[in-house]
């Protein structure tokens, strides 16, 4: 009877301190609405053709809600993707970047075959004066 108690024990601490962190991979369809946090990632499939799309990072610096600031100020995400074999590392998109930052909100990437748009919908939620809050990024990959 005790065995059983420490095989609990044991199974419930491996779970417990699994890191929070870790990659959260989901499956869509190509053309799907998709909403990731950094770090999290999804697979698509075109055809047959394996798209990975993976999160890494939002920088937020867009103006909060209330506060008076002198640039409204930008949310930059930065993407990796493969298709098949292929790996285009640090795709970058924005919203609120300002012409100069020769970042866009959406990105066309010519793979092998086809040439796949990358468009930034929203980052969510709008920051607020106060709290820190975990933005998600929603994109669609055509």
């Amino acid at each position: 009877m005790k065995m059983s108690h420490i095989i609990s024990l044991l199974i419930f601490t491996i779970v417990a301190c699994t890191n929070k962190d870790e990659e959260i991979v989901a499956s869509k369809k190509l053309g799907d609405t998709i909403q990731l946090k950094a770090t999290e990632s999804v697979n698509l499939n075109d055809n047959g053709n394996a798209i990975n799309l993976k999160l890494m990072t939002i920088q937020e610096s867009r103006c909060p809600v209330n506060v008076n600031c002198i640039r409204a100020g930008e949310a930059i995400v930065t993407l990796d993707l493969q298709i098949g074999d292929e790996k285009f590392n640090g795709l970058k998109v924005c919203i609120g970047c300002e012409k100069e930052m020769n970042i866009t909100q959406s990105i066309a990437v010519k793979a092998k075959t086809k040439t796949y748009n990358l468009n930034l919908n929203s980052v969510d939620p709008y920051p607020q004066a106060t709290g820190i809050v975990t933005p998600t990024a929603t994109l669609a990959l055509n």
